[in-house]
């Protein structure tokens, strides 16, 4: 059971197409967001039949993203935008296939300010995808 689907998923994040890479936000607290992307073969960051490294990264800081925007209109106020500022001991260890969902997760470890310090972490079909720290800047 999905909490927001792919029809609504511009009201909680800034990314437009042909680079949005989370389609839905299955969980959200305000700690945690549990979201995924389908990989589609007409995507702008898929080559060779698979999502590349920067389709990852990206779908990394886009559910980081979309953990914002959530909360945020969960206060009635509109998502911000964010800017990383740094990914710590990034590892990626496939690359997911055309067709597949990757499922991301990010939980805060450290908030202060508006710099917020995130762990994320991927998978598809069960498997490890990538895993990260991130330093995410929102912008006021």
């Amino acid at each position: 059971m999905a909490l927001v689907t792919r029809e609504h998923i511009f009201e909680y994040i800034p990314q437009r197409n042909p680079i949005c890479l989370v389609h839905t936000i299955y969980e959200s607290t305000q700690e945690s967001v549990k979201t995924g992307f389908l990989v589609e073969e007409d995507h702008l960051l898929v080559e060779n039949g698979a999502l590349t490294e920067a389709g990852i990264t990206e779908n990394l800081a886009q559910s980081a993203a979309a953990h914002a925007g959530y909360i945020a209109r969960q206060h009635n106020l509109p998502p911000k935008v964010g800017f990383i500022g740094n990914i710590k001991d990034l590892q990626i260890q496939q690359l997911p296939k055309v067709g597949t969902e990757v499922i991301t997760e990010v939980k805060i470890k450290a908030f202060v300010m508006n710099v917020t310090l995130v762990i994320v972490t991927s998978t598809c079909n069960g498997q490890p995808v990538a895993s990260c720290e991130m330093k995410i800047f929102l912008q006021e």
